[in-house]
Order: C-alpha cells, then sequence, then structure tokens
C-alpha cells in the first residue's frame, strides 16, 4: 500500500502573480503526468518527423545548463562526486521525476524526459559525453545503459529567444502561494493528478529544436487561429498553442462560468497555482462584449494560451475564433464566437 505524506516545498518558490521556481532557482511550472504525455503526442502528430530524441536532449540541455553552474552538484576530482550524486538523487524526488539510481528510473513522470534528465545527471557526474540506450520494463522501470561518447564536454546550446514565448523573468511578488501536494513513493499528486515540476527551459530548447521543421500534410487545426504574420517562426508558437489546447481537451475537467468574474477562480486554479503566470480577463462575451479579451503573463505563454483557449471553448461550449496580439509586457488573446457561414 503507498503511505501518502505532505510534500516539503519549503525550498521552492510559489509566487502569487504565478510564477514558480525550484530548489536551484530555476523557473518551473506544474504539470499533471496525463497533461504532459497529451500535449507531446499531439505536439508529435503535427511534425513529419517524430519528436522522439528531440524532447530527450531538450531535457538534457536544459538540465545540464543548471548542473553546470550550481554550488551544491560541484565536486573535484578526489572529493565530493558522492555528496552531488545524492544532491542529484534528491532533486529528481523533489521535482517529481521518478527515482534516479545509476542504470534505472523507477516510476517516471514522462519516459523521455526522465531519460533525458538522467542523462544530464550521468554525464555531469562522469564528465564526459555518453550515449544514452533504454528499455522499459515496464510502466514504472526504465532500464539505462550509457556508452562513452568521443566527445567534448562543450557547453549546452542556449535556446533562441522568442519574443512570443513569454517573460523572460517572474516572480516579482512578495506574496507566496501554499501549494497542497500529497507525496508517495518517488512521485506526487496534485488534487487527483499526478504531477511534475517541469523546468521552462526545457520548453524553450524543445521549441528552439522544432523551428523550421515541416508541418505533417495531416495536420488540420481544430479552430481558427489569427497570429501577428510579423512573428518570427509562428509556426511554432501556432502549434504549441493547438498542442496544449487539444491536451487540455483530453481532460473532463469542468469550466463552469455565468459572468466574468467567475473566471478569476478557474484562471487561479488551473494556471496561477501552477506556475503559468496570471491572466486575467479584460473583455468578456458574458458581459455583452463581441469577444473574450484575455491578458496572458507567462513565462511558457504559447503552453498557457493553449490551456486559455480549451477552458474557453469549454466554458461556452462551442469552437472559437482566436487572435493573439504580442504587447509589451503581455499577450493578448481575443477568443470569439465562430460565425455562421449559410452560404
Amino acid at each position: 500500500m503507498n503511505t501518502t505524506s505532505s510534500l516539503d516545498t519549503s525550498s521552492f518558490t510559489f509566487g502569487a502573480d504565478g510564477f514558480f521556481y525550484d530548489p536551484f532557482g530555476e523557473p518551473c511550472v506544474l504539470v499533471g503526468v496525463v497533461e504532459f504525455s497529451k500535449l507531446c503526442q499531439h505536439l508529435d502528430s503535427m511534425f513529419e518527423s517524430p519528436l522522439g530524441r528531440k524532447l530527450i536532449y531538450a531535457a538534457t540541455d536544459a538540465e545540464e545548463r543548471v548542473l553546470s553552474n550550481h554550488p551544491t552538484v560541484q565536486f573535484g576530482r578526489w572529493f565530493g562526486r558522492s555528496k552531488a550524486q545524492r544532491r542529484l538523487k534528491e532533486r529528481a524526488s523533489q521535482m517529481g521525476w521518478g527515482g534516479f539510481d545509476a542504470e534505472h528510473v523507477t516510476s517516471p513522470a514522462h519516459d523521455a524526459l526522465t531519460v533525458g534528465f538522467s542523462l544530464a545527471h550521468h554525464e555531469h557526474l562522469s564528465q564526459c559525453r555518453a550515449n544514452v540506450e533504454w528499455s522499459q520494463a515496464s510502466a514504472e522501470v526504465i532500464h539505462l545503459t550509457y556508452s562513452p561518447k568521443n566527445e567534448t564536454m562543450t557547453p549546452a546550446p542556449v535556446p533562441q529567444h522568442l519574443t512570443w514565448f513569454g517573460l523572460q523573468h517572474g516572480g516579482s511578488s512578495e506574496e507566496r502561494l501554499e501549494i497542497e501536494l500529497d507525496r508517495r513513493v518517488n512521485a506526487f499528486f496534485h488534487g487527483e493528478e499526478r504531477s511534475f515540476f517541469l523546468p521552462v527551459n526545457v520548453f524553450k530548447h524543445l521549441l528552439t529544436s522544432l523551428l523550421g521543421r515541416p508541418l505533417s500534410p495531416e495536420f488540420s487545426p481544430a479552430f481558427h487561429l489569427e497570429i501577428d504574420q510579423s512573428l518570427e517562426h509562428g509556426e511554432a508558437f501556432r502549434t504549441m498553442i493547438h498542442a496544449s489546447c487539444l491536451a487540455f481537451e483530453a481532460s473532463d475537467r469542468p469550466v463552469y462560468v455565468q459572468s466574468s468574474s467567475d473566471w478569476k477562480g478557474h484562471l487561479t486554479d488551473r494556471l496561477t497555482k501552477r506556475g503559468f503566470g496570471r491572466t486575467v480577463v479584460e473583455k468578456s462575451i458574458l458581459d455583452g462584449d463581441g469577444s473574450s479579451v484575455f491578458s496572458v503573463q507567462s513565462s511558457v505563454a504559447p503552453v498557457t494560451i493553449g490551456l486559455l483557449i480549451g477552458m474557453w471553448q469549454r466554458a461556452h461550449g462551442t469552437i472559437g475564433d482566436a487572435k493573439i496580439e504580442v504587447a509589451a509586457n503581455s499577450i493578448l488573446v481575443h477568443l470569439s464566437l465562430r460565425g455562421v457561414d449559410y452560404l
């Protein structure tokens, strides 16, 4: 029988403005295991070639950049390696990724993601590049095999900065949120969902790897999405929004709103209290406006916008038309009921 207890989150920063930081001081978001898996599946289906290794290396590169600078995991030639190894296992557990050991992962939050994080940890401890092969013994165990790679330990690449991705920095709010997480063995639950903390930079590295990739000819958007043509790499922005929206649609989470004020609770619970920033209702069709307008401040804007569109469509029971505008410190999302063409 699994025993439950409250997860110690004292080393995290949960800002009331919806910007979260992990124990290493890195921006992160709280995501559901099934939710993230669905997002990756939909994103994968939108491109001609599989996502596969790109997600592994996005996790590896993002984690490597963290480990290369954080003082608690540095060690010398003769001393400190065992201490650093214990801290890395603790990090994996704190983040909800699963139980990390030298040759396997137990209770992985996501297969490719945890393989990528494990590879970063292995390379950091061995101080050499490696190839990784993995096999899924069961849903609860991944076996890992590493082999040396004849490459120098050059720093991981810096992900490309994209103006539409989101705010570079947040967490200026002095007020803090209380987040309830129930710990299980090598995992934790947020409400009824098994969840984990995902570094924001994983999304940045993943999106950088998707830039310029040809879309699948079978990709058919579920709703009309208008984006300023001047935005660089707008197709990557568009696909992440659609994938995030579809991931929300796969859930059974209810969204009931009768007035614009009802949105606050939904936006707080589903976005702000999971590190997806702050979203404010500027206008609403429930108040007689021609369209709903939301102001989004987030470190992962495409994912947040996709969730928002999915929530809005569920609340109104219809597919909508969306328009995105990038402002100075936020992104404006316009949502309107789809017009009927009688011709």
